[in-house]
């Protein structure tokens, strides 16, 4: 027992920034502030948090509500998805240097104006967030079963593993700001820490490496547009 508290105040000391909600397990039901008005009384914005949005008139939009250091690589996949295909996007992002999982807010009761008025105007849209697990494994969940399948078809082709979610994880609800759109329906992809670390090299998701994206990254976002376009053919 005294050996493990010496190496958990070990990583403390050493590794207080990166133990961040990144790593931590974030489901729809945790707690966190239960509106955005309730947050932005509390955090302030381009200090504990970020809105990074562009409208551009598309079918799809790409979200990552639980962006920067909250859900760890949801941000650099919705921006390079949103890149490669053109796509309207939106970020919120936390930019504090720790305790990140503060300014989550469940896709449920995420309810910042800028976010559900592009929701509203977009057919459909992927909404990226990320999962605690050591196993390489996405969930796809959402109502919108064709875009569903074109994901897992794609994913399973570039050599990702997907998975029905779990209960807490499925993004069905009308509520879930991932079904508010046009159609009423979406994709929430749930991306485990051990694969969204893999996007970048060494494995490090680090402040100081988080632009250094490796390969199975790039074969991510591949899979994620060439989904996106056949899906979008359909619409």
């Amino acid at each position: 027992m005294l050996i493990v508290l010496i190496v958990n105040l070990f990583v403390s000391l050493f590794h207080p920034i990166e133990l961040d909600s990144g790593t931590k397990a974030i489901s729809q039901d945790s707690e966190g502030y239960e509106s955005y008005e309730q947050l932005k009384e509390v955090e302030k914005e381009g200090v504990d948090y970020r809105i990074r949005y562009e409208n551009r008139d598309t079918n799809i939009a790409v979200f990552a509500i639980h962006g920067g250091r909250i859900e760890i690589g949801t941000s650099e996949v919705a921006e390079g998805l949103a890149s490669r295909g053109d796509y309207s996007y939106y970020m919120f992002e936390g930019i504090k240097s720790q305790d990140n999982g503060i300014l989550h807010i469940t896709s449920v009761k995420f309810d910042e104006p800028i976010a559900r008025t592009l929701a509203r105007h977009s057919q459909t849209m992927i909404s990226l967030h990320g999962f605690s697990s050591e196993e390489k494994v996405i969930y796809v969940g959402g109502r919108n079963e064709l875009y569903k399948y074109e994901i897992k078809k794609a994913l399973t082709k570039f050599g990702f593993r997907t998975e029905e979610p779990r209960e807490d994880l499925r993004g069905e609800e009308l509520k879930n700001i991932v079904n508010d759109t046009i159609l009423k329906q979406g994709v929430q992809l749930e991306i485990s820490s051990s694969v969204r670390r893999s996007f970048f090299e060494n494995n490090d998701w680090s402040r100081g490496n988080i632009e250094n994206k490796s390969t199975v990254y790039y074969r991510f976002i591949d899979a994620l547009e060439e989904a996106s376009s056949k899906y979008k053919k359909n619409l």
